[in-house]
């Protein structure tokens, strides 16, 4: 690379107005017009890279013809992973920037003539890219005055070593200390501002105790420069690139900078990853220390979390607290950003723009609540972000989740197992894309009840169980979500044992969940109508058949990052820019969709639903841990007798189903039982009570009723399994006018020795 080349590139950065400060939220993603750069704004002194591990490979760009064309592979989920540690280590962002496309359509760590070579859709992203990095660069300078960035890549080199490059030659690695300490050896180095400060001798930051390589060497990995190898010898050795060599301090400024070259043995799995991450982040943080004077993870930060993370339109208030340590001396305006789907005063009050903290304070609580409507929109979210500062640390965004009260059918399909009628799983969506289980006759009588997650599950034998869901449309777009648990202790064996399938094998539209017999890779196929991005690219890499239940969701998006998360949290994430997914065919469970030999998965699985919407990261974690407890409007005395309703289709009970909408001609469907079975033998009744929406309510004397003058709609019947039921016609005429049901148990095992009272359900008209 020629210096006028490099000047070149950042000139027309500069004319761009590329070269600015931070203008974004914190922990935001800022996405080149065209996709392929993924720029996560951060407020740390330290920068990220990754440009050759993208694997878009659109048409309209074509293959370079020469350079090195080869992937390094899983260097985008290393660098994401270094990201995240470096978060929990500093408390704070690094700004990270990821290069979405194939290194065969452009490299961005050459200069532009090779990188793009000529292509203009090629030099649109190349620019992109480098506009980002420029851009977190000059977010770092104004915001610290000085920093250091890691260009991240991966080699096949038989040495096995870290390569450490920092833009000096294996040749002169090889001199003395003495001639490596003069001048030009130090300025040519991307580690020039801090080599040059005169804490310690250049070659110590190159290659001595404190050095970056000693401190991987010591850690067990073997690297160059280190004490152990000062240079190459003779071996192979790559010295950094366009990147470290523009961003570096070679140019003059206060950020170093060093391209990290690491072989598949540290970056395969997830497993080896997150140690050798950890052990740079250990560098850097004694790095800050030394040579800047101070260490960035120290000092007071700002957090925020949801600490009530559902809202409900039937009343309950969702709640964030914003914290902050550290000195609490003066009073403190912090800039609150807003998102999420729902709408500031349409789905909820418009919220406050700054959190302030007087003098002495150290935390501000925040509620969230729902304005009740009659909109069948599905649950929404809002998420609250901490804007702007230094001193924002991790977690600086959280979300709550606004649960719709009104008759819908937000999902696509819901089986949780509990419900199995003649050899067929019901669906609970009210879509009725119930599951046959198969084989009725064979080596196996089929899948089998056990106990699951959360209630029952099914479990598959891995030789011929699997059960079929007739072929269904996902929706004109890409956009979807998918999530379950399982659980499977089966390492035995070869070929791809699947989860979950739907559409052809190794064609466009196909989503496919298996894992790999041979690793235990868990895979996540999905191929969309266009087909731009390598299969592998959603692997969980670390073995997940342990014989624990894990919670696997999918949440796939054709403008973002489509999201692999497990247990709650997210795992792996790859740019798709798909256009369309609908697969054909029948979606299989436990076997993959052609019943291929050897794809067959000896699992549980429990609680399988799915969206034509991407859910949130909130939503995501409560599938995985669910509250259980949200308060009822209209509590009972909380024994063993339960209420449930619906309105045109499937009934529901418990909080955030105690409250509903009914249009006229609408059928009002009711059933009250003793689930557990404790009154069964006993009289049940079903009380109702009409009354004006809204009009406050006056607690009667007897606890736990929720009416003033009830009657009796239903029973006496004596409770039995099935329990007693009851339904009508809503007539017109009735607007703005509700029904308060509730069931009681007649029964001497009632806490009173009498009755017990179950939860209401309000019904507005």
């Amino acid at each position: 690379m020629t210096k006028s080349i490099r000047l070149a590139v950042q000139s027309v950065l500069v004319a761009a107005g590329a070269v600015t400060a931070q203008s974004t939220v914190v922990g935001s993603t800022r996405w080149s017009p065209d996709g392929f750069v993924e720029y996560v704004i951060g407020n740390a002194p330290i920068i990220v890279t990754s440009g050759h591990g993208g694997d878009l490979e659109p048409a309209a760009i074509p293959d370079r013809s020469y350079g090195t064309l080869v992937k390094d592979s899983r260097t985008l989920e290393l660098t994401r992973e270094f990201a995240d540690e470096l978060a929990q280590r500093f408390r704070l962002r690094p700004h990270v920037v990821l290069f979405h496309l194939s290194r065969k359509k452009v490299d961005v760590n050459r200069d532009i003539v090779e990188g793009a070579q000529g292509n203009p859709a090629g030099m649109a992203a190349y620019l992109a890219f480098h506009q980002a990095v420029s851009d977190a660069r000059a977010a770092v300078l104004t915001n610290w005055g000085h920093g250091f960035y890691l260009d991240l890549h991966g080699h096949g080199h038989p040495e096995n070593w870290i390569e450490l490059g920092y833009s000096l030659t294996s040749t002169q690695l090889g001199y003395s200390d003495a001639t490596l300490s003069q001048a030009t050896y130090v300025n040519q180095s991307t580690i020039r501002s801090a080599g040059s400060l005169g804490v310690a001798t250049f070659p110590a930051l190159l290659r001595g105790a404190n050095s970056l390589g000693s401190w991987l060497q010591t850690g067990g990995y073997a690297s160059v420069p280190s004490p152990g190898n000062p240079n190459p010898n003779g071996g192979n050795y790559f010295s950094g690139g366009f990147n470290v060599d523009t961003y570096g301090s070679s140019n003059g400024s206060p950020v170093d900078g060093v391209q990290v070259e690491s072989p598949f043995s540290v970056r395969s799995t997830l497993m080896v990853r997150r140690p050798f991450v950890a052990r740079i982040g250990g560098w850097l943080e004694q790095f800050f220390t030394t040579y800047r004077g101070s260490n960035p993870a120290l000092g007071g930060r700002v957090t925020v979390a949801a600490s009530d993370r559902v809202a409900s339109e039937t009343g309950g208030q969702g709640e964030f607290t914003v914290t902050r340590t550290g000195s609490l001396v003066a009073a403190r305006l912090v800039p609150l950003a807003w998102r999420g789907t729902a709408v500031a005063g349409v789905d909820y009050p418009v919220p406050m723009t700054f959190a302030s903290f007087p003098p002495g304070i150290g935390e501000v609580r925040i509620p969230v609540a729902a304005f009740d409507d009659a909109l069948a929109e599905g649950d929404e979210t809002v998420e609250l972000w901490l804007a702007a500062g230094n001193d924002l640390g991790v977690p600086n965004r959280a979300g709550v989740v606004i649960y719709d009260d009104d008759t819908a059918v937000p999902q696509l399909l819901q089986h949780p197992f509990e419900a199995i009628v003649a050899g067929t799983v019901q669906d609970q969506s009210g879509n009725l894309r119930h599951a046959t289980l198969q084989p009725t006759g064979g080596p196996t009588s089929g899948p089998t009840g056990v106990p699951g997650r959360v209630g029952n599950a099914l479990r598959w034998d891995g030789i011929d169980d699997r059960a079929r869901i007739a072929d269904f449309a996902w929706g004109s777009s890409g956009v979807f979500s998918l999530a379950f648990w399982f659980r499977t202790s089966d390492t035995a064996g070869s070929g791809s044992r699947y989860l979950v399938s739907h559409g052809a094998t190794s064609a466009q539209h196909r989503l496919g969940v298996y894992f790999e017999q041979s690793t235990g890779t868990l895979r996540t196929a999905l191929i969309y109508a266009n087909d731009l991005t390598a299969l592998d690219v959603l692997d969980v890499t670390r073995d997940l058949r342990d014989g624990q239940w894990h919670h696997y969701a999918l949440v796939a998006r054709t403008d973002d990052l489509v999201r692999v998360y497990i247990d709650g949290q997210p795992e792996v994430a790859a740019l798709y820019l798909g256009d369309t997914c609908n697969p054909t065919g029948d979606l299989m469970l436990a076997a993959r969709s052609d019943l291929g030999a050897g794809t067959s998965a000896n699992v549980e699985l429990d609680e399988l639903q799915m969206w034509s919407r991407a859910i949130s990261d909130t939503e995501v974690a409560l599938l995985q841990a669910p509250l259980g407890s949200e308060s009822m409007v209209y509590p009972g005395t909380g024994e063993d007798i339960r209420l449930a309703t619906g309105v045109g289709g499937l009934l529901s009970e418990g909080p955030r189903h105690d409250v509903k909408h009914a249009l006229a001609g609408s059928t009002l469907a009711v059933l009250f039982r003793s689930p557990n079975g404790t009154f069964d033998g006993g009289l049940g009744l079903l009380a109702a009570e009409a009354f004006v929406t809204g009009a406050p309510f006056v607690q009667p004397l007897l606890p736990w009723l929720h009416m003033q003058l009830p009657s009796l709609v239903a029973g006496p019947v004596v409770l039995s399994p099935t329990g007693g039921s009851w339904s009508i016609v809503i007539p017109a005429g009735l607007g703005g006018a509700s029904l308060m049901l509730q069931p009681v148990a007649l029964h001497a095992l009632a806490s009173n020795g009498l009755f017990a009272l179950g939860d209401g359900h309000e019904i507005r008209l």
